[in-house]
C-alpha cells in the first residue's frame, strides 16, 4: 500500500468517527432537552414533558367537519372527524372554567376506572399551553388533550364549556351533557345508557 493509500484511509476512518461522535452528541442533546422539537420554547417543551400527557387518539368524532388539532402531548395531530375506534367520552373544557376545573377529578377517577374499555379525551376550549401543562400535572390528568384554539368544536355543541360528548366506536355521538358530571357514578350511568359499557 502507498503512503498516499493509507493516508486516504486514515482520513476517511477518522471523517467516520467524527460523523458517528456528532450523532451521539446530537441525541444525547435531544434527550437532555427532554424531546424538544425544532422551534419549541424550552419552558414550553419542559412543562410538556413534566405533564406527562398519554398520546392523543387518531380521531375524535364523524359529526365533526374534517380538521386537524394538536395534541398536548405532542406527536401526530388529531383528524378530529374520525372515528376514535372505541367507546369514548370526549370532555370540551378549559382551565378557566370554573364547572370544567370541578369535573375534572371526576374524569381523571373514571379514565383509571375505565382502563381501555372507554376512552376519555379533553378538548381544551381556547386556553394557552401554559396553563394547560400546569393544571395537568396539579391534577395528575390521565387522559389525552387536544388543542382547539379557535373554539370549533365546542360551537358545534353548545356556547360555552362543559360539555362531554358520549361517541360510539364507529364515530356517532350518542349523546352530549350540558354541564358539569358530578361524580363518576354519574358517568358510568351515562356511559352505560348512551353507550352500553358497563363499569
Amino acid at each position: 500500500m502507498t503512503a498516499l493509500g493509507g493516508r486516504a484511509r486514515l482520513l476517511g476512518l477518522l471523517g467516520v468517527l467524527v460523523l458517528l461522535g456528532g450523532a451521539l452528541f446530537f441525541s444525547t442533546r435531544d434527550r437532555a432537552a427532554g424531546g424538544r422539537r425544532a422551534g419549541e420554547d424550552p419552558a414550553l417543551a419542559a412543562a410538556r414533558v413534566a405533564a406527562a400527557l398519554p398520546a392523543c387518539p387518531q380521531g375524535l368524532t364523524t359529526d365533526l367537519p374534517a380538521q386537524v388539532l394538536p395534541c398536548y402531548a405532542g406527536g401526530p395531530g388529531v383528524q378530529v372527524s374520525a372515528a376514535p375506534g372505541r367507546p369514548t367520552v370526549v370532555n370540551l373544557w378549559a382551565t378557566w372554567c370554573g364547572p370544567c376545573v370541578d369535573e375534572v377529578p371526576e374524569l381523571v377517577r373514571f379514565a383509571a376506572e375505565a382502563g381501555d374499555r372507554v376512552g376519555v379525551v379533553g378538548v381544551v376550549h381556547e386556553d394557552s399551553p401554559e396553563s394547560v401543562y400546569a393544571f395537568a400535572r396539579q391534577f395528575g390528568i390521565n387522559y389525552p388533550l387536544v388543542r382547539d384554539d379557535a373554539g370549533g368544536v365546542l360551537r358545534r355543541y353548545g356556547a360555552g364549556p362543559p360539555r362531554t360528548l358520549l361517541v360510539a366506536a364507529d364515530g356517532t355521538v350518542a349523546y352530549v351533557k350540558v354541564g358539569a358530571f358530578r361524580s363518576v357514578a354519574q358517568l358510568e350511568d351515562a356511559v352505560a345508557t348512551h353507550l352500553g359499557v358497563r363499569l
